[in-house]
């Protein structure tokens, strides 16, 4: 009896030892860090003005590049050529719709999957954004996910959101936000967490406040609940700009249930009608929305059947133009807005 009890412990306690391990270090992590702010070198000219008048803000859930199937069920490892090979393709379609800040969720920073490139980092340096502010929303030393085989697990990981800018970052803060209640304890070790990062960026003649966020996917009381998160400091902080995956349907979607990819629903989902509450604009108003849905829809990629994807802004400033951009690359279209900030500066008597 004694040895049984001896070795039943020892399994307990190895059990215990390595699913510390492999959670670790979520139960070190602070709720409100500063993030990682980095100033790099690019490999060519950074093309800004020195005091803009309008500036261009993109939004993109990346999928750390692996593209639709990312969330797990469809994913199989892939060979570091794919990942490579998809950080070109991004860094000419960035390059392309030419944002003067990019905001991005699920970018892998150091993680197995993607074979640690830092996704971030190596976009950042060949589209030629020398500004970088980091948010980790998910690190573990093993992520035992997809479940079976464990050939397919994804192992370490250290990813979460992204904000480029060709303008300096001149401070940030990020708050982690509480795992959904509704799931056990050893899920949540686990899961990601959401967040919201906020930066300060320096236009010269002008700063201004953004919030970069990914909110919650399937448990949609935690998502209304972080929305009104989100409109509470909104109030407090004065915020210029929201981006990021809202993982919420406009008001007029015509469809909120029974979906082909990923069995959500979004019935009785009041997180829309709770970011109203911010007095923020968004830049395909619902109104918009409702004339011509098929236009703005952003998940997923191939086959688009919801907008989740979304940017709001204070009512200040002018929106110019706002668009859904094709794109292969992810199981998420990028949205594009441009922004006039202020009057623009010129000598009428000028050749």
């Amino acid at each position: 009896m004694k040895v049984t009890f001896i070795i039943l412990s020892f399994l307990v306690l190895t059990f215990i030892l390595v699913l510390a391990w492999c959670s670790y270090p979520w139960s070190l992590q602070k709720k409100v860090t500063k993030g990682e702010l980095l100033r790099i070198e690019t490999e060519g000219i950074v093309n800004n003005e020195e005091h803009p008048s309008v500036i261009k803000i993109q939004t993109w859930n990346l999928g750390f590049l692996f593209g639709e199937g990312s969330d797990g069920p469809l994913y199989s490892p892939k060979e570091k050529k794919f990942y490579e090979d998809k950080l070109n393709v991004l860094v000419s379609e960035i390059t392309f719709s030419s944002p003067d800040i990019v905001c991005l969720q699920e970018i892998d920073i150091q993680s197995e999957r993607s074979f640690n490139l830092n996704q971030a980092q190596v976009l950042a340096r060949k589209a030629n954004y020398p500004y970088i502010a980091l948010a980790v929303g998910w690190e573990s030393n093993y992520i035992p996910f997809p479940y079976w085989p464990l050939s397919r697990n994804f192992g370490r990981v250290k990813s979460g959101g992204a904000i480029l800018s060709r303008y300096p970052i001149t401070s940030q803060e990020v708050t982690l936000l509480q795992k959904p209640m509704s799931q056990p304890w050893w899920y949540n070790l686990f899961y990601p967490h959401r967040y919201f990062q906020k930066v300060e960026i320096d236009l010269g003649s002008k700063k201004i406040s953004l919030i970069n966020l990914h909110l919650e996917a399937y448990d949609k009381l935690d998502r209304q609940d972080q929305v009104r998160q989100l409109v509470e400091k909104i109030k407090q902080e004065k915020i210029d700009f929201v981006a990021g995956d809202f993982n919420m349907l406009p008001p007029s979607a015509s469809k909120k249930s029974k979906f082909v990819t990923n069995k959500d629903e979004y019935e009785n989902d009041s997180s829309y009608q709770e970011m109203v509450k911010s007095n923020l604009l968004e830049v395909i108003p619902d109104e918009i929305y409702a004339l011509d849905e098929a236009s703005y829809l952003t998940f997923p990629a191939s086959r688009p059947e919801r907008r989740l994807d979304y940017i709001f802004y204070q009512a200040g400033l002018k929106m110019i133009k706002a668009e859904i951009l094709p794109s292969a690359l992810s199981d998420h279209l990028p949205l594009k807005s441009t922004f006039q900030i202020s009057n623009p500066n010129f000598n009428p008597y000028s050749q």
